[in-house]
């Protein structure tokens, strides 16, 4: 189909060509750059040394968060552990004191009173060898739970021993989460 000047769709798309034409006319080529402290980097060269560069840099940053996240992990297992010293001497006088607890709670009470004072000193010995400042000050929090176990209210001495031991038990969970991590990490085993 040919088109003349005296179709109306002929004028218009002439129109637009010449006003492109115009648009075109005072436009320079403008190299594509990547921008980078007001540098402009036109070769692969400095876009590929600019990536190793910045890439290096974020692998430091990466290195030193990793040793600061496993120094908290041991920190913070460590700081769980002494914690929860004092309070599970209590809990194993006091169960032994309690009338109608069965010997095998107190029996097991006991073991893991003797066991995590065991990971205590594993904990202690991790500290002293991967981290500078080993001896750190002890700060054990106040365990506000205390004065329930004193005798009277048999009901809220057992509700005490109940909440005790359920802390317990959290605290522990993230010990051996945080000591298991470090395992990993320290010793590179793959799949743990």
């Amino acid at each position: 189909m040919q088109l003349s000047l005296t179709q109306p769709s002929s004028w218009i798309l002439l129109l637009l060509l010449v006003m492109n034409l115009f648009l075109w006319k005072n436009v320079a080529s403008v190299p594509m750059c990547a921008m980078r402290n007001a540098r402009c980097f036109t070769f692969f060269e400095d876009t590929f040394e600019l990536a190793g560069s910045l890439s290096h840099n974020i692998s430091g940053e990466v290195s030193e968060l990793f040793t600061e996240f496993y120094e908290a992990l041991l920190k913070s297992g460590h700081m769980i552990l002494n914690a929860w010293e004092s309070p599970l001497e209590n809990l194993v006088r006091e169960l032994s004191a309690t009338e109608n607890v069965p010997d095998t709670i107190i029996s097991k009470a006991t073991n893991i009173k003797t066991k995590i004072n065991a990971v205590q000193k594993g904990v202690n010995s991790l500290m002293s060898s991967m981290l500078q400042n080993g001896d750190e000050e002890k700060n054990n929090p106040a365990w506000s739970r205390l004065p329930l176990l004193q005798p009277g209210n048999e009901d809220a001495r057992i509700r005490s021993f109940y909440g005790m031991i359920s802390c317990l038990d959290n605290d522990f969970k993230k010990v051996d989460i945080y000591l298991n991590v470090l395992k990993c990490y320290m010793l590179k085993i793959d799949n743990c």
